[in-house]
Protein backbone atom coordinates (compact mmCIF):
# COMPACT_ATOMS: atom_id res chain seq x y z
CA UNK A 1 0.00 0.00 0.00
CA UNK A 2 2.10 3.27 -1.24
CA UNK A 3 -0.76 5.61 0.22
CA UNK A 4 -1.25 6.16 4.09
CA UNK A 5 -4.85 6.64 3.54
CA UNK A 6 -5.16 3.04 2.31
CA UNK A 7 -3.08 1.64 4.99
CA UNK A 8 -5.50 3.33 7.93
CA UNK A 9 -8.37 1.86 5.91
CA UNK A 10 -7.35 -1.53 5.66
CA UNK A 11 -6.90 -1.49 9.33
CA UNK A 12 -10.35 -0.60 9.84
CA UNK A 13 -12.48 -3.67 11.07
CA UNK A 14 -14.08 -5.91 7.92
CA UNK A 15 -17.82 -4.52 9.32
CA UNK A 16 -16.55 -0.89 8.94
CA UNK A 17 -15.72 -1.36 5.89
CA UNK A 18 -18.96 -2.71 4.06
CA UNK A 19 -20.30 -0.76 0.85
CA UNK A 20 -18.78 0.98 -2.28
CA UNK A 21 -15.65 2.67 -1.46
CA UNK A 22 -16.86 6.33 -2.41
CA UNK A 23 -19.93 6.09 -0.39
CA UNK A 24 -18.13 4.61 3.02
CA UNK A 25 -17.70 7.73 5.29
CA UNK A 26 -14.73 5.99 6.69
CA UNK A 27 -12.94 5.34 3.49
CA UNK A 28 -13.63 9.26 2.82
CA UNK A 29 -12.14 10.23 5.82
CA UNK A 30 -9.30 7.79 5.47
CA UNK A 31 -8.14 9.32 2.38
CA UNK A 32 -8.67 12.85 3.23
CA UNK A 33 -6.36 12.06 6.60
CA UNK A 34 -3.80 10.18 4.92
CA UNK A 35 -3.66 12.44 2.05
CA UNK A 36 -2.14 15.09 4.96
CA UNK A 37 -0.05 12.26 6.36
CA UNK A 38 1.47 11.60 3.04
CA UNK A 39 2.71 15.43 2.63
CA UNK A 40 4.09 15.60 6.23
CA UNK A 41 6.04 12.40 5.05
CA UNK A 42 7.37 13.87 2.16
CA UNK A 43 8.37 17.11 3.53
CA UNK A 44 10.15 15.31 6.33
CA UNK A 45 11.98 12.85 4.12
CA UNK A 46 12.75 16.41 2.44
CA UNK A 47 14.32 17.83 5.20
CA UNK A 48 16.12 14.66 6.15
CA UNK A 49 17.81 14.58 2.62
CA UNK A 50 18.55 18.67 2.77
CA UNK A 51 20.35 18.80 6.16
CA UNK A 52 22.70 16.23 4.97
CA UNK A 53 25.79 17.93 3.04
CA UNK A 54 26.02 14.46 0.94
CA UNK A 55 22.50 14.46 -0.31
CA UNK A 56 21.25 17.74 -0.36
CA UNK A 57 20.36 19.45 -3.77
CA UNK A 58 22.84 22.29 -5.14
CA UNK A 59 20.74 25.08 -3.60
CA UNK A 60 21.41 23.86 -0.26
CA UNK A 61 25.37 23.50 -0.14
CA UNK A 62 26.08 26.92 0.01
CA UNK A 63 24.00 27.36 2.83
CA UNK A 64 25.81 24.45 4.57
CA UNK A 65 29.13 26.48 3.56
CA UNK A 66 27.62 29.22 5.34
CA UNK A 67 26.96 27.53 8.78
CA UNK A 68 30.58 25.97 8.56
CA UNK A 69 32.07 29.21 7.50
CA UNK A 70 33.43 27.66 4.03
CA UNK A 71 32.44 29.35 0.71
CA UNK A 72 32.87 27.99 -2.06
CA UNK A 73 36.11 28.75 -3.88
CA UNK A 74 36.66 30.40 -7.19
CA UNK A 75 36.96 27.41 -9.76
CA UNK A 76 35.82 24.47 -7.30
CA UNK A 77 32.95 21.93 -8.46
CA UNK A 78 30.02 21.19 -7.03
CA UNK A 79 31.20 17.83 -5.94
CA UNK A 80 34.87 19.13 -4.63
CA UNK A 81 32.78 21.89 -2.22
CA UNK A 82 30.46 19.17 -1.47
CA UNK A 83 33.68 16.75 -0.17
CA UNK A 84 35.33 19.59 1.36
CA UNK A 85 32.15 20.29 3.59
CA UNK A 86 31.53 16.44 4.41
CA UNK A 87 35.13 16.62 5.50
CA UNK A 88 35.11 19.95 7.46
CA UNK A 89 34.29 17.96 10.63
CA UNK A 90 37.27 14.78 10.23
CA UNK A 91 39.69 18.05 8.98
CA UNK A 92 38.79 20.03 12.32
CA UNK A 93 39.06 17.46 14.67
CA UNK A 94 42.70 16.42 13.12
CA UNK A 95 43.56 20.03 12.88
CA UNK A 96 47.50 20.28 13.86
CA UNK A 97 48.48 16.66 12.75
CA UNK A 98 49.45 15.01 9.78
CA UNK A 99 46.31 13.27 9.10
CA UNK A 100 44.64 16.74 9.08
CA UNK A 101 46.40 17.66 6.38
CA UNK A 102 46.13 14.45 4.38
CA UNK A 103 41.93 15.06 5.31
CA UNK A 104 42.24 18.52 3.39
CA UNK A 105 44.08 17.79 0.23
CA UNK A 106 41.68 14.83 0.18
CA UNK A 107 38.84 17.47 0.27
CA UNK A 108 41.06 19.80 -2.35
CA UNK A 109 41.05 16.54 -4.60
CA UNK A 110 44.56 15.40 -4.31
CA UNK A 111 44.59 11.58 -4.13
CA UNK A 112 48.06 11.47 -2.15
CA UNK A 113 50.09 14.01 -0.14
CA UNK A 114 53.61 13.07 1.44
CA UNK A 115 55.02 15.14 4.01
CA UNK A 116 59.07 15.99 3.95
CA UNK A 117 60.59 16.79 6.47
CA UNK A 118 63.07 19.99 6.15
CA UNK A 119 66.28 18.98 4.92
CA UNK A 120 68.60 21.17 7.42
CA UNK A 121 68.25 19.62 11.06
CA UNK A 122 68.01 22.64 12.68
CA UNK A 123 64.90 23.70 11.06
CA UNK A 124 63.31 20.94 12.57
CA UNK A 125 60.37 22.79 12.17
CA UNK A 126 60.42 23.29 8.43
CA UNK A 127 58.58 20.70 6.33
CA UNK A 128 57.06 20.40 2.34
CA UNK A 129 53.64 19.23 1.78
CA UNK A 130 53.32 17.46 -1.52
CA UNK A 131 50.33 16.92 -2.99
CA UNK A 132 49.87 14.49 -5.27
CA UNK A 133 46.52 14.46 -6.96
CA UNK A 134 44.66 13.73 -9.99
CA UNK A 135 41.81 15.45 -11.69
CA UNK A 136 42.64 18.95 -9.81
CA UNK A 137 40.28 21.79 -11.22
CA UNK A 138 41.45 24.29 -7.72
CA UNK A 139 45.50 25.12 -8.91
CA UNK A 140 45.58 28.89 -6.39
CA UNK A 141 48.65 28.07 -5.07
CA UNK A 142 47.80 30.75 -2.23
CA UNK A 143 44.63 29.36 -1.40
CA UNK A 144 45.70 25.91 -0.64
CA UNK A 145 48.60 27.46 1.39
CA UNK A 146 45.87 29.96 3.34
CA UNK A 147 43.92 26.53 3.91
CA UNK A 148 46.92 24.69 4.64
CA UNK A 149 47.90 27.42 7.68
CA UNK A 150 44.66 26.89 9.47
CA UNK A 151 45.27 23.31 10.47
CA UNK A 152 48.77 23.34 10.40
CA UNK A 153 51.09 22.59 13.68
CA UNK A 154 51.67 26.16 15.51
CA UNK A 155 54.87 26.49 15.40
CA UNK A 156 55.69 24.77 11.72
CA UNK A 157 56.43 26.61 8.95
CA UNK A 158 55.01 24.14 5.68
CA UNK A 159 55.72 25.14 2.54
CA UNK A 160 53.22 23.87 -0.61
CA UNK A 161 54.78 21.81 -3.46
CA UNK A 162 52.24 20.32 -6.04
CA UNK A 163 52.82 17.03 -8.42
CA UNK A 164 51.18 16.64 -11.22
CA UNK A 165 50.87 13.74 -13.66
CA UNK A 166 50.90 14.46 -17.53
CA UNK A 167 51.29 11.31 -19.72
CA UNK A 168 52.09 12.43 -23.25
CA UNK A 169 53.33 10.06 -26.15
CA UNK A 170 56.34 11.50 -27.88
CA UNK A 171 56.39 11.09 -31.43
CA UNK A 172 59.41 9.14 -31.54
CA UNK A 173 59.19 6.83 -28.37
CA UNK A 174 55.85 5.91 -26.02
CA UNK A 175 56.78 7.34 -22.58
CA UNK A 176 54.95 8.44 -19.53
CA UNK A 177 56.28 12.15 -18.32
CA UNK A 178 56.28 12.72 -14.08
CA UNK A 179 56.75 16.24 -13.85
CA UNK A 180 57.46 17.65 -10.20
CA UNK A 181 57.57 21.54 -9.75
CA UNK A 182 58.56 22.89 -5.95
CA UNK A 183 57.82 26.53 -5.03
CA UNK A 184 59.80 28.17 -2.28
CA UNK A 185 58.64 31.69 -1.13
CA UNK A 186 59.86 32.87 2.84
CA UNK A 187 56.63 33.85 3.92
Amino acid sequence: MSKFGEYMYSLLFAVLRRGKKLANQFYIFCQVAGHSFDRVKETFTRVREESSVLTCSTVMLPVHGGDRDMPRLRGETLENYRIRLALKGIIAENAGTNNGIYYLAKGFGYDRVVVEPGEKPAHWAEATVWMIGGNIVLADRDLLLHELDKIKPARTILHLSKEQQYSATPTYAAARIVGREMILRQE
